[in-house]
């Protein structure tokens, strides 16, 4: 005899335990609301019919936050651990439709998007029904969307230490003192210590490369001359150009630059630093074909990329 269906089974529906995961995922309903591309009052509605159907308070407000009761939380152990399998599942059966229609989703760091456009062009002449979604995110940002679960996979300058993720190797990421072509410290035999009171361009706070860039620098006791704070690759880039200072970047993404003569990489001792782009996704996480495929050509592309890092810096 069949077992008796629940009465949250019976009534509630997913959509309303979708919205009460964002909301205490977040501790907030205008997030909730926000994330899920719903109005306040709509997401408040779902949540009440929630409570009502158990005939218990699911959060309780404090201050501007809002937290989970006793109830609540017991409910978003459940919901969070529903939500999971039926993700789990819609893996598999795009594991199983391969390539009819489908999509691929990744965010990689602002460093790897100098290279993954051409390996996705390259993937969509190939599967033509497959429609892949890249964005491009700091390292926070893409912390927040791996422990999400958003997209398929992720391209990082280094493997999250505290989340459980599979990851590996992708790439050389050479980091190098570069300059604008015409700066007096072009073609000099240099110490880091030669550079310290040189205007140093850095990235922002929160980007995977100023953490590497920070690091290297304790390891050297060096101290930079920080002249401005730049929020992503372009503007590094465009402030090089003019002539604004010297950074550390990625060789990589000012290699088109470095080859036209406009930028060059100043001879530093202990430089490059070879650092690396690493792919990773949750563990547990069932790749579709399409993904599967498209992680085998980044693969091949970081061959090349690390081939080409050895021979220009031996």
């Amino acid at each position: 005899m069949p077992e008796k269906i629940s009465l949250l089974a019976r009534n509630a529906t997913l959509r309303q335990l979708q919205v009460f995961e964002s909301i205490a995922r977040h501790n907030s309903f205008s997030k909730a609301a926000e994330e899920l591309h719903l109005t306040q009052p709509t997401v408040s509605m779902q949540v009440k019919k929630l409570s009502d159907i158990l005939e218990a308070p699911l959060f309780e407000q404090i201050g501007r936050k809002v937290h989970l009761t006793e109830a609540g939380q017991a409910l978003y152990e459940a919901a969070n651990n529903i939500l999971q399998q039926l993700s789990i599942a819609e893996q598999k059966i795009n594991h199983l439709k391969g390539f009819s229609g489908g999509s691929v989703k990744l965010t990689v760091i602002s460093t790897a998007q100098y290279f993954v456009p051409k390996v996705i062009h390259e993937f969509t002449q190939a599967y033509p029904d497959v429609t892949v979604i890249m964005r491009v995110g700091n390292k926070e940002s893409l912390l927040e969307r791996i422990n999400q679960n958003k997209d398929d996979f992720y391209l990082l300058g280094q493997p999250p230490e505290d989340l459980n993720v599979e990851s590996s190797q992708l790439s050389v990421n050479p980091l190098a003192f570069v300059a604008n072509s015409n700066h007096p410290l072009v073609g000099k035999q240099l110490s880091i210590q030669d550079l310290v009171d040189e205007p140093f361009l850095m990235r922002e706070t929160g980007s995977g490369i100023r953490a590497q860039i920070e690091k290297v620098f304790e390891d050297f006791d060096f101290q930079p001359n920080i002249k401005m704070v730049l929020g992503g690759n372009e503007p590094i880039r465009l402030g090089l150009l003019q002539n604004l200072g010297i950074t550390v970047a990625s060789v990589p993404t000012l290699m088109e630059e470095i080859n036209q003569g406009k930028i060059a990489i100043l001879n530093v001792k202990g430089f490059p630093i070879n650092r690396h782009w690493y792919l990773a996704y949750p563990k547990g996480k069932v790749l579709s074909i399409a993904a599967e495929k498209l992680i085998e050509l980044l693969k091949k592309e970081g061959e090349k990329l690390s081939e080409l890092a050895f021979n220009k810096f031996r």
